[in-house]
């Protein structure tokens, strides 16, 4: 059996839905299973320095190609049209090709359109096809009620199998496709506590917040955890600094973010890194004192999952989170701070315990580790993800 990940992202460095399906391959061929990742259209954009430029390789014995023989888009709408187009047809006659018996293939990201077709080619050649569902269908696109009708009622019934990872994103999957296979597959993660990885130690000796999510108030509450480290600092006797990655000039919501840094005299105190490579980014993480997922209460964040939970409780690091989402099924007190939503004042309350009570947030963090150990691992999820496979194939 050969899995295939379609998906329309970057690979293998990226952001989040390229780490899952870096989780996903890595517990696969850990257990013997073979896995290759198609990238139909270059997703990197024209003008940007790009963080892959391999088009084909291997990466930790996951195979990976880029059909269109670039990570990167044209400069020229028209071309890049015509690339994408040619990108989609290479991709459905590179299927038909190597697809072989019991060979399964996973689609990760695109529309309507795209879904059906994969549905079809990979019937065709008697295979079977499972999506990979980690958040409500086209949530981030504005006015799209009428395509997630047509997602939910005409594709999903297409589908063999789910790979979901919520409880809402299940029961949305039952009733949309009451005769597929579901598997719930939360955050996964592989051991990320190994000193040897982290050559750069020179943020051990200094307090500070990191935050490795996107500069959105409506995904990842940017402005709200900003507005509680204001408050926070106020308080603290401790000085404390917030690394973010991004580029602050890249959000939505700059304007506001420079204003809450005005008002609260952030100016030296608030990082923003830009892009970070993994090792970079595995340096942050590690050697901060705490990291903040301030989700509000949207159907976005009531369906999803934040990937970068689990490698903050894998790095024994200190967790505030709010209480909305698939965490609060894995996390109570005992594993990190839960917060109710929408309360910047209770967030900053959490940091300043945190940076005053060091040991019981350690205490906490390890409690939160010993999660990853077992219902996060990236091994124990690839033995359910291959007997979860091993049953669709008996199906046929």
């Amino acid at each position: 059996m050969t899995v295939y990940f379609i998906m329309r992202n970057m690979y293998p460095n990226g952001k989040a839905s390229t780490a899952r399906v870096r989780s996903y391959t890595k517990g696969l061929t850990e257990y013997g299973i073979e896995c290759k990742v198609i990238i139909p259209i270059s997703p990197e954009r024209y003008g940007h320095t790009p963080i892959n430029t391999i088009a084909e390789g291997y990466h930790e014995n996951v195979y990976f190609k880029y059909i269109t023989n670039s990570p990167q888009r044209k400069s020229n709408f028209i071309k890049r049209q015509i690339s994408d187009i040619i990108g989609y047809i290479k991709t459905l006659l590179y299927l038909r090709k190597n697809l072989k018996k019991n060979d399964i293939v996973i689609i990760y990201e695109g529309g309507v359109l795209w879904h059906k077709i994969i549905a079809r080619t990979v019937h065709s050649v008697h295979c079977k096809v499972v999506m990979e569902l980690n958040e409500y269908p086209f949530v981030q696109t504005p006015g799209s009620e009428k395509k997630r009708k047509r997602m939910l009622n005409t594709v999903f019934p297409m589908y063999d199998g789910f790979l979901a990872i919520s409880e809402n994103l299940v029961k949305l999957i039952n009733q949309y496709a009451p005769s597929a296979k579901v598997l719930k597959v939360p955050i996964i993660v592989e051991s990320l506590n190994k000193d040897n990885l982290y050559i750069d130690k020179k943020k051990e000796e200094e307090a500070y917040i990191f935050h490795s999510g996107s500069l959105s108030e409506q995904k990842d509450g940017i402005l709200g955890v900003i507005e509680a480290f204001g408050i926070a600092c106020k308080q603290l006797n401790t000085p404390l600094k917030y690394y973010m990655t991004g580029n602050l000039n890249d959000s939505p919501h700059a304007e506001q973010i420079k204003t809450l840094i005005n008002k609260y005299n952030l100016h030296d105190k608030i990082i923003f890194t830009g892009y970070l490579n993994e090792n970079e980014l595995r340096n942050y993480q590690k050697n901060c004192n705490l990291t903040i997922i301030n989700k509000y209460d949207t159907i976005q964040n009531k369906y999803c999952f934040a990937t970068k939970l689990g490698e903050y409780l894998a790095l024994k690091r200190p967790v505030i989170i709010t209480d909305v989402g698939e965490a609060t099924f894995y996390l109570n007190d005992t594993h990190a701070y839960i917060v109710p939503h929408g309360s910047p004042q209770l967030i900053a309350n959490k940091i300043i315990e945190i940076i005053n009570n060091p040991q019981k947030s350690k205490q906490i963090a390890e409690e939160g580790y010993k999660l990853t150990l077992k219902e996060f691992n990236y091994r124990y999820q690839a033995q359910r993800i291959i007997s979860f496979f091993n049953r669709l194939n008996h199906l046929s």
